[in-house]
């Protein structure tokens, strides 16, 4: 089968197996993603089966997923071995085998390079030897690519097997090993380098060997960095190391497999934004998934940070799915994964927009213990029963079939954040959990995103991290609140957006630069919009039936006024383009009040809300049903009344009942729940028809519990 390309560039198949927007496809037959990593390998092969069908299948899992380690079925080179002849643990043919008997998906996580806590990392020690993903180490994984493709084939959906997935490599982060050639298409000569970076290298080796330029500087003893030369310079190091080399090399790999017949859809996985530019690398596989790794129970600011990517990447990627979501063990610096971490986390994805994730480990192994739901002998712990508790809820509500409803989107673009990279903005988390719930994450993103962020989640607005490149129609209402730079076609993508009917509110200066940081005015000039005039002053200001005191940025004379200040001053204009509208505002709306108010001067489309500020709540709905995701992000109890904004076409024939507790709720005539959530927990509230039946799980032995029937 050859792979098509999607609208984005990258791949998609066409046959038993379709990855999208909406979910997984088997067959034709939705599923729910929902899977679980067993590295077969670790484990003892006499215990595989009984994991496989009585504590995964029992426990509701749909799917199966493992790294497959090159060393481990290559241990003497050129001789590879699938099906335990010099090894049992090796025999991978005979895992499939029981994978296929038990009823599950299996999800390959392929390599050549797994990392996985292995010594080497999954290749063999003479591939390692050469560098990992340097030209002559893709050389020598051709031979493991054709080893491993023909189990693929044979075990193929194609063929009736349970193969349905396959990950191409794992975590891609840049080296230096095409940099040279890079630099070397993009600027010809050393002459035209230097004249764009400001420097005097002598020839690209010494660019190439200037590690402070590529890799930035420290700050003291934080992870501040300041890449670049110039802003010219981190632009060219940042496309290199997020883009051209992860995308090159992945679709080196992509190749490789399918010319040696591997036919299911193939995907790659990553963590942070400033490894990867997620939407480029979509231009070589199928798609791009979150490997998800939270703090014990999303503490503090980390909710927020945690958010922005999550949001992000589920809005970039062409099937929100998580290839690795933290499961098990409390030994990676993040704190405990207990089930009340667990609920939380998972939740928390999911009301994010994840349409489903792969728990790792959901089975124990050496350099991961402590909280997995089996162990490697086949016994579990409390935490199997509370993903069992988590997998019944998500088959009863019939997750897969339901759609979250967002309209809101705040926008991002790749080149901010290099921007508040180069500035010297820091890269990643704190490294000790003890600080983490008391730190500031506002050294992760650049103000006023990061800022506005927090603002919305602290309003229980529902709305989506959207990068500009994406889809943007889904969204009647995109917030800017970024640096006034973006690149012509992006400025022009925008003023399409709003001549086609989209509302785009300016929460900090519009757009006047490109990329380069040089004058360019398609956005402003399309919408026929002008800079505000610099006031810097406070005023008091009437919005709808209540008033305030903010504190003015910039006034718009003459301009449409969209809010006027008590003594005269435009503090917001609104201006309609073709079908839409645009607004610009010159004052901080940072404060909650003040921005419900302002959503609301604007008619901003929402569909769920909460009257507490600790409450983060998401709509997930199809025409059977409504599911209400409502987080308590305090440590204490919250009492919180939930307004359905969307039309339910509710009656007296609608039963509402939280899931976890079982307990029968009310809708009220307003349209309101009444709920009581503990510190640090979740709410799942499915509000249905009366006569629509749930699945039986228990008729058909979709979730067997942990007694064998």
């Amino acid at each position: 089968m050859n792979p098509s390309p999607t609208s984005e560039g990258g791949e998609i198949m066409a046959g038993p197996v379709e990855v999208g927007k909406d979910g997984l496809k088997v067959n034709g037959e939705k599923i729910l993603p929902i899977c679980g990593e067993f590295h077969y390998w670790r484990v003892d092969p006499k215990w595989w089966d009984d994991i496989l069908g009585r504590l995964m299948k029992g426990a509701g899992l749909t799917m199966v997923a493992s790294y497959i380690p090159w060393s481990v079925h290559e241990p003497i080179r050129g001789d590879f071995d699938f099906t335990g002849r010099r090894n049992p643990r090796a025999n991978l043919k005979g895992f499939l085998d029981l994978v296929h008997k038990n009823g599950l998906y299996f999800v390959a996580r392929s390599g050549p390079v797994c990392l996985g806590e292995i010594d080497g990392g999954g290749p063999p020690d003479y591939a390692n030897l050469i560098g990992k993903r340097s030209d002559q180490f893709l050389k020598l994984t051709q031979a493991w690519v054709e080893a491993v493709s023909k189990v693929w084939r044979e075990y193929s959906i194609e063929n009736g097997g349970p193969l349905i997935l396959v990950q191409v490599d794992n975590e891609i982060g840049a080296s230096k090993v095409r940099l040279k050639r890079f630099l070397e298409d993009k600027y010809g000569s050393i002459e035209a380098l230097n004249q764009a970076w400001e420097r005097t290298y002598r020839s690209f080796d010494e660019v190439v060997e200037d590690d402070e330029v590529y890799s930035g500087r420290k700050g003291g003893d934080s992870y501040a960095r300041s890449v670049g030369a110039n802003w010219r310079s981190c632009l060219d190091i940042m496309e290199y190391k997020t883009r051209f080399f992860p995308r090159d090399y992945a679709a080196k790999l992509v190749e490789m497999f399918r010319k040696h017949g591997t036919d299911v859809p193939l995907f790659t996985n990553n963590t942070f934004l400033f490894i990867q530019d997620w939407y480029e690398i979509q231009k070589a596989v199928a798609f791009v998934g979150l490997d998800h790794y939270a703090y014990y129970l999303i503490p503090g600011d980390s909710y927020y940070w945690d958010y922005i990517y999550v949001s992000l990447n589920n809005n970039i990627s062409n099937f929100p799915w998580s290839p690795e979501f933290q499961c098990g063990s409390g030994m990676m610096g993040f704190g405990p994964a207990t089930s009340q971490h667990q609920r939380m986390v998972t939740f928390f994805s999911l009301a994010a927009g994840m349409l489903g994730v792969n728990y790792y480990m959901f089975v124990e192994r050496e350099r991961w213990e402590g909280f997995c739901p089996v162990t490697e002998n086949g016994k579990v712990r409390e935490e199997w029963f509370a993903h069992r508790q988590m997998f019944r809820i998500l088959q009863e509500v019939e997750w897969q079939s339901l759609s979250r409803q967002c309209s809101i989107g705040l926008l991002w673009h790749q080149e901010h954040f290099w921007d508040f990279l180069h500035e010297g903005g820091r890269i990643i988390q704190p490294d000790d959990y003890t600080i983490v719930g008391s730190k500031d994450y506002g050294h992760l993103a650049q103000e006023p995103f990061w800022l506005y962020t927090k603002t919305l989640i602290d309003t229980d607005t529902d709305f989506d991290v959207v990068d500009v490149r994406t889809d943007l129609s889904k969204y009647p209402l995109l917030l800017y609140a970024a640096p006034p730079f973006l690149d012509r076609a992006m400025q022009e993508k925008l003023v399409d957006y709003v001549r086609n009917g989209g509302k785009l509110l300016f929460l900090s200066p519009p757009p006047h630069l490109d990329v380069e940081k040089k004058p360019c005015t398609a956005l402003m000039d399309g919408l026929g919009i002008k800079r505000g005039e610099p006031a810097d002053v406070d005023v008091a200001l009437k919005i709808r039936d209540s008033s305030f005191s903010v504190h003015l940025l910039e006034t718009y004379p003459g301009a449409p006024s969209l809010l006027t200040s008590e003594d005269g001053k435009v503090c917001a204009c609104r201006r309609s383009v073709g079908r839409g509208e645009v607004y610009q505002i010159g004052f901080s709306s940072l404060d909650g009040k003040v921005f419900r108010s302002l959503l609301e001067a604007i008619d901003a489309p929402r569909h769920v809300g909460s009257d507490n500020r600790f409450v983060q709540t998401s709509l997930h709905m199809n025409q059977e049903r409504a599911v209400i995701i409502a987080i308590n992000r305090d440590t204490q109890t919250q009492k919180v009344r939930i307004t359905v904004l969307a039309d339910l076409g509710r009656s007296e024939e609608h039963d509402v009942e939280e899931m976890f507790t079982r307990k029968r709720l009310t809708l009220n005539p307003d349209r309101t729940i009444d709920v009581t959530i503990p510190g640090k927990e979740v709410a799942v509230i499915e509000i249905r028809k009366r006569e629509v039946e749930r699945v039986d799980l228990d008729k058909d032995k979709l979730i067997q519990g942990y007694f064998k029937l």
